[in-house]
């Protein structure tokens, strides 16, 4: 990584490799069908990462299963579906 480089863009990069390894696992079907309300279905799942995220703020201590990191790589994924969702082009649609 150069110094010009920013963590962020890594994270990502990071982000994107996680989207297709779990797209790979999950999308058997078409990616469309896992929100069947649209919009409000990935707002739903963006809002549970949210409340998962306070959760983990408001109780110190060690976590077993999903970190704030795990919590916000999900978010930062699926912000991009619902970008891609509202633009017509998530399989599926």
């Amino acid at each position: 990584m150069s110094k010009n480089d920013r963590r962020a863009i890594e994270v990502l990069e990071e982000c994107a490799d996680l989207m297709r390894a779990k797209g790979q696992a999950y999308n058997r079907v078409p990616q469309a069908e896992y929100y069947p309300h649209g919009v409000l279905s990935i707002w739903t799942m963006m809002h549970q990462k949210m409340t998962r995220m306070k959760s983990l703020m408001d109780h110190d201590g060690e976590n077993q299963y999903e970190s704030m990191e795990d919590s916000a790589r999900d978010l930062i994924n699926y912000t991009a579906f619902l970008i891609e969702f509202m633009e017509g082009k998530m399989d599926g649609q």
